[in-house]
């Protein structure tokens, strides 16, 4: 990575080169890189590190092997990696489980409840090792994503149709019982990846991540028909169960919205956030996706607007660094519409205020 290994392994945290433009702390987001041709994954990522940026989140997708080789791209080009692991991988799950149906509106998933910890385990211990053996030092490790949500976490319920009354609290899902268990599982997930890091020699210091929890609003999780349970409840459900006893930080995600006053947004950021570090022994939050949509498809777009929109969230997620609440924020996405701020073989102007000083 452009980050000294034993600086890496010292600090735990974001080490920044003195060469370095970028501000470590501030990363994107780079989905689904596996999925292509080594080639194309190599200008991607060094597309990104050479406009100053200093951190990526990467997935251990399927392919593994394609994933890992990704990673392994990023630390040449002097990356320091965020390693999400999606939980929707078969090699998690006892032979023969079936996920829950998505009824045609989304992908089918599976149930938190479902997983095998000792499976789990096995299959990420492995890749860990692998990339180990690489000299690759992870900065973090992201533990699933968007769990409090139907679309990632298959013990909530997807209703039948869509524009349909969704559970407002955790006291109104159908199934408390099986969703309280997935959570306990979760949290073994957790203790698991906790000690696998612990057995590498580069990535030994990693802090581990609950997942990315989502910000989807009840007038939206209506809309869709999906049962979304709001982060502080879902995060508290998590406490319940030991996370505070297995996690360096929370994972939470962040969409403002560009529609609406700014006192709104901001409304919007602080319920979500209040989770991140505002309690004895609470932990920090790591802002693992944010971003602002521009749909435009045009290389003469004018993107001051998402401009003006990024500084402002940015200059929030500054001040809640400052205080400690806040650790790293990596904007989503870097390439794939409408999110990204890497258009038309450059960096727009969102982009710039996002990742760089």
């Amino acid at each position: 990575m452009c980050l000294a290994v034993a600086a890496v392994l010292a600090a735990a945290t974001f080490v920044t080169p003195s060469s370095a433009s970028g501000d470590a702390r501030f990363g994107v987001n780079r989905v689904n890189i596996a999925w292509l041709p080594s080639p194309e994954r190599e200008n991607i990522l060094a597309s990104i590190a050479n406009n100053g940026i200093k951190s990526v989140r990467l997935s251990l997708t399927k392919p593994i092997d394609a994933s890992i080789d990704a990673i392994r791209i990023a630390h040449e080009k002097g990356l320091a990696i965020l390693l999400e692991i999606p939980l929707s991988n078969p090699a998690y799950f006892p032979a023969g489980t079936k996920p829950r149906s998505g009824h045609g509106r989304i992908w089918d998933m599976y149930r938190l409840s479902d997983i095998s910890p000792d499976l789990f385990r096995s299959a990420v211990g492995d890749a860990l090792k692998k990339i180990d053996q690489l000299g690759v030092p992870l900065v973090a490790v992201e533990t699933g994503n968007e769990i409090n949500w139907g679309a990632y976490n298959g013990d909530l319920e997807v209703k039948s149709k869509a524009k349909t009354r969704t559970a407002r609290s955790l006291k109104e899902l159908n199934d408390l019982q099986t969703v309280e268990r997935g959570a306990a599982n979760y949290v073994l997930l957790l203790k698991a990846v906790r000690e696998q890091l612990a057995m590498t020699k580069y990535s030994a210091g990693a802090k581990v991540i609950s997942a990315g929890l989502s910000d989807i609003p009840v007038a939206d999780a209506d809309r869709r028909g999906i049962d979304s349970i709001d982060p502080p409840a879902f995060t508290s459900l998590l406490q319940k169960h030991g996370l505070d006893k297995v996690v360096d930080g929370y994972g939470i995600h962040i969409y403002p919205g560009s529609g609406g006053s700014s006192s709104a947004r901001d409304q919007h950021m602080n319920q979500a956030l209040s989770i991140c570090g505002t309690k004895p022994g609470g932990k920090p939050c790591w802002i693992t996706e944010w971003g602002f949509s521009n749909k435009s498809t045009s290389c003469s777009e004018d993107d001051h607007s998402r401009e003006r929109l990024v500084r402002a969230t940015k200059s929030r997620f500054e001040e809640l660094m400052q205080a400690g609440r806040v650790e790293a924020a990596y904007y989503f996405n870097w390439d794939a519409t409408p999110y990204s701020v890497w258009r038309c073989g450059t960096l727009s102007p969102a982009g710039r205020m996002a990742v760089t000083p």
